[in-house]
This record gives C-alpha cells, sequence and structure tokens, in this order.
C-alpha cells in the first residue's frame, strides 16, 4: 500500500516536470501585410514550475527541417545569437532569462520588411532550463505553427482599351457613337463600374468579364480581366473603374485605375454643324466696283453684250432723223 502510494507520488511529480512551459504566439494572430509589424514571441507559461531558464530558440521550417533562426543564451557576452544572418539585417531581436517570470525571446520583422511569401512560414519555440519540481533538467519545444497574413491588393494597371475585333491596343479615347470597344485590366479579383457624364457616382457593370488565368505575383494571384462595352450617344464622358479589394460599394476598392472614354458623332449623322458667322459672311460679300460692272453685262447666245447693242441701234437712228430734216 506505502509502495503504491510512493508510485503514484512519483507520477504526479514527473506529469508536472514535463507540463509544457514554453509557448509561441504570433502578433498580431493574423497580419495585415505591409501594415502590420510580424511579430513572434517565445515565452514562459509556468514559471514557478523552472527554478531557471538557460536557453531559448525560435526556429523556422525550411524545407523538411526546423532551422535556427534566432536564440538566447545564458551566461554569454553577448546573450542573443543569430544564426539566420539574412534575416538579421532586416528583423530585431530582444530577449531575457534573468527570470523564468519574464523570459522570453521576441523576434521583430518591421512591415517594411516583411518578405511575402518567404517569412510567413511554421514556426517553432524551443526551451531548455531547470525544474524547480523535479529538481532537473527540462528541455520541451512547441508544437510548429504556421503565420497566417491577410494581403490587401494594392497594385493594378490602367485599362487598357481596344477597338472589339482589331488585334493592337488603342491610344485613342474618342471613338464614334456605335463602336464597341474592349476594357482589359490586370490586378486580383477585378471588378468593373462605370460613371456617365449627368451621374452622381460610380455604378457597376452589368456585363460578365472574361478573365484569364491566375498567376502568383508575390503573395497575390493575378489575371486580367476584359470586358466588351457598346458606346452609346449616352456616354459623352464615361469613367471606367476597374479595381480590387472592393469592400461592397463601387470605388472602394484598395487597389482602383480608370480610363476617360468619349464620343464623337459620325459622319452622315442627321445633324451637321451650322457654319460660323464668319463663313456665312464670307458667302455673301458685295462684289467691288469691278465686279458689278461685270456682273451687269448679260450675255447674249453669241457672246455679245445685249446692253451694247441697244446703245448702238440708238445712234443709228438719230442720224436718219438728222438726213430728213
Amino acid at each position: 500500500m506505502t509502495f503504491a502510494f510512493l508510485c503514484a507520488i512519483l507520477l504526479s511529480v514527473r506529469l508536472l516536470a514535463s507540463a509544457q512551459n514554453i509557448q509561441i504566439q504570433p502578433l498580431p494572430p493574423t497580419v495585415n501585410y505591409g501594415e502590420n509589424d510580424l511579430v513572434i514571441v517565445c515565452s514562459i507559461t509556468n514559471p514557478s514550475q523552472l527554478a531557471a531558464v538557460y536557453f531559448i530558440e525560435l526556429q523556422r521550417n525550411s524545407s523538411t527541417l526546423f532551422d535556427g533562426v534566432v536564440s538566447v543564451v545564458t551566461g554569454q557576452t553577448s546573450p542573443i545569437q543569430w544564426k539566420d544572418f539574412a534575416l538579421r539585417n532586416r528583423a530585431s531581436a530582444t530577449a531575457s532569462i534573468d527570470s523564468p517570470s519574464s523570459a522570453q525571446l521576441r523576434l521583430t520583422i518591421d512591415k517594411a520588411n516583411v518578405q511575402c511569401p518567404s517569412d510567413f512560414k511554421m514556426y517553432k519555440c524551443r526551451m531548455s532550463g531547470f525544474s524547480s519540481i523535479a529538481s532537473e533538467s527540462v528541455s520541451q519545444e512547441t508544437s510548429p505553427i504556421i503565420i497566417s497574413y491577410i494581403v490587401k491588393p494594392a497594385v493594378i494597371e490602367v485599362p487598357r482599351v481596344k477597338i472589339l475585333n482589331e488585334l493592337y491596343v488603342t491610344p485613342d479615347r474618342q471613338f464614334p457613337v456605335g463602336t464597341a470597344i474592349t476594357l482589359t485590366c490586370r490586378g486580383q479579383t477585378i471588378r468593373w463600374c462605370a460613371q456617365k457624364t449627368n451621374e452622381m457616382m460610380f455604378t457597376g457593370l452589368p456585363q460578365t468579364p472574361i478573365h484569364s488565368e491566375a498567376s502568383l505575383s508575390g503573395c497575390q494571384y493575378t489575371r486580367s480581366s476584359t470586358i466588351t462595352y457598346n458606346l452609346t450617344s449616352q456616354d459623352t464622358f464615361t469613367k471606367f473603374l476597374c479595381e480590387s479589394g472592393d469592400t461592397g460599394l463601387c470605388g472602394t476598392g484598395t487597389a482602383i485605375q480608370y480610363v476617360n472614354i468619349s464620343t464623337t458623332v459620325t459622319e452622315g449623322s442627321s445633324t451637321t454643324s451650322a457654319p460660323s458667322t464668319d463663313e456665312e459672311s464670307s458667302t455673301i460679300n458685295s462684289p467691288t466696283t469691278n465686279d458689278t460692272s461685270e456682273n451687269n453685262d448679260t450675255l447674249t447666245t453669241d457672246g455679245t453684250s445685249a446692253s451694247g447693242t441697244i446703245a448702238g441701234g440708238a445712234t443709228v437712228l438719230v442720224l436718219l432723223i438728222l438726213l430728213v430734216v
């Protein structure tokens, strides 16, 4: 009976000594890429069970193995020991193992230096110390964790314009009414919206876009999106928008680009522009004195002047009268 009681006590002591004394935490739990620093903390969970902490190390997954990143070691001139020297150039570490209650190792990668996706891997912490319960050395490690992240689209290209069925992109931004154009934009999840001249806000376009296959670019999968739009008389000036990272309403995306399209009146239209005042006056200018004398002469069929014939006849008549007298 006494032997059984003693075995139970010894088993209880072993269980306490083997309790997890190290933990790993990412701060924040989910990193907004480009907005948050990437912080990983190794800390002691049960300091009362430890008389001392000798060593804490942060490790990162590399292929199938975990390699040391940075550690803190007691009794060293420089307690912080870097093993990943490439990361050391863009990260910082703070640590303390003076007391089990305050022992921790903290890695910080500034948001401007976070590399995606290479920094978002599996990490784990290791520690060694001396148990205050079992009076023996303790060596433990955490289970691996994956650093989760969110990427908000930040880059999107200006829409490219092409007349339907033509091979090449056009720099033109003004087209006749009735022209069918295609608009192409490349980014993450793309939405198309438009705003006409008399409209106060952008509204989503009903056209179904054609998407290309997505390809990985950094931490984002990007693809091209193309819509076909038939210009009408209402498109005197229409602003087209393509955006990624929308939050509901058109124009609320985190990456937005625009292109402005206007229409012209086609030739043969029933409405033509009226001539200017200068043009009208130039067609009705009064002739000069020479022009007047020339214009007052009416030509006969034989090319002689009618007015000259009449004058000659009158002269002959006067001479006949004088002879008779």
